[in-house]
């Protein structure tokens, strides 16, 4: 295959994606750039012959003179604005290919990790439950600390799966309706003894009536578990984190706040990519937010951080109700 017909191909694929050729827009600018200077030399050219205290033909050689510079220009500009949007084409076919290359390699990696931690994990109760003799106190802290370091290669691992499944748009959602009160109720439960190791203290403020949502429940719980931890961790001890839920206009907005160190204005969107982390004392990958970010827009729904000196830390999510 030849450089120029890899090009083309690659343009090709492109094209199908943005679901339009991009010259076509570039063609029209141009014929609607070239009406002005045509009717301005039309214009001129009417006026001159109309005129009968001027030489006809050295006006005509003129315009003639006028319309092939205009031309030329126009050729030679054009080709030079269609060679820098090829090449930049080019490069965002190639980008969009190495990104997906890139997604699928971590999909792979994360699952061949994910069966030999499995095991692990499984030998590892095993071992607690006794079934291999029993433990000295001294063995039992060893084999807990194994677990809790097993329990955080799993977490990183099912965020990596997470994270690259929805940004190769694999991702598939399970729909269905439920109430969103039992996702905080459950977080709740599950996270208070991280809260409490911590010393922060979890208030929920929700509605009395249902929260229904039209969703995938175990996308959803991911994204709120990510929330929930998100805000103990980032949480001063002693602090607290509160959610609070509200209910208008077909949606809810649901606010999560902690008491910890305020975010920096130009912070507040970046600390929703891939691997960003603030604060590098806290444990963590940086893929929890993004994760959120993304489950919640998969959603059709909207979240975002403010936070302001002195003040606790917002972050907002906002997501549709389930239509009666």
């Amino acid at each position: 295959m030849t450089k120029q017909m890899k090009k083309n191909n690659e343009l090709e694929l492109l094209f199908k994606e943005l679901n339009e050729n991009p010259y076509r827009r570039l063609n029209f600018s141009f014929l609607l750039i070239s009406v002005i200077p045509v009717l301005s030399l039309t214009y001129v050219l009417v006026d001159k012959v109309a005129s009968a205290n001027n030489n006809l033909n050295s006006m005509m050689y003129i315009l003639l003179f006028t319309g092939l510079i205009l031309i030329f220009g126009y050729v030679v500009a054009y080709n030079v604005i269609r060679n820098i949007v090829n090449k930049t084409l080019v490069y965002a076919a190639k980008a969009k290919r190495a990104d997906e290359l890139k997604s699928s390699f971590a999909i792979s990696l994360a699952h061949d990790l994910k069966s030999p931690l499995m095991t692990v994990k499984a030998n590892i109760s095993n071992l607690k439950a006794g079934f291999l003799g029993k433990l000295t106190q001294q063995q039992e802290e060893v084999i807990n600390v194994c677990k809790e370091t097993a329990d955080r290669m799993n977490t990183m691992i099912m965020e990596l799966i997470d994270t690259y499944m929805i940004e190769a748009r694999e991702a598939k959602l399970k729909i269905t309706s439920f109430d969103l009160r039992e996702l905080f109720l459950e977080q709740e439960r599950e996270l208070a003894s991280v809260a409490l190791r911590k010393n922060v203290a979890m208030k929920l403020e929700l509605p009395l009536k249902p929260i229904m949502i039209n969703a995938d429940k175990e996308k959803m719980l991911r994204a709120v578990n990510n929330l929930f931890n998100n805000s103990i961790k980032h949480s001063f001890e002693g602090g607290n984190v509160i959610i609070k839920a509200f209910v208008a206009d077909g949606f809810v907005r649901v606010e999560f706040l902690n008491d910890g160190t305020s975010i920096p204005q130009d912070k507040l969107e970046k600390i929703f990519d891939k691997f960003e982390r603030l604060d590098k004392s806290v444990e963590g990958q940086g893929l929890g937010l993004s994760i959120a970010k993304d489950i919640v827009e998969l959603h059709l729904g909207k979240i975002w951080a403010s936070s302001k000196l002195g003040a606790p830390n917002f972050f907002n999510v906002v997501l549709p109700l389930a239509k009666e």
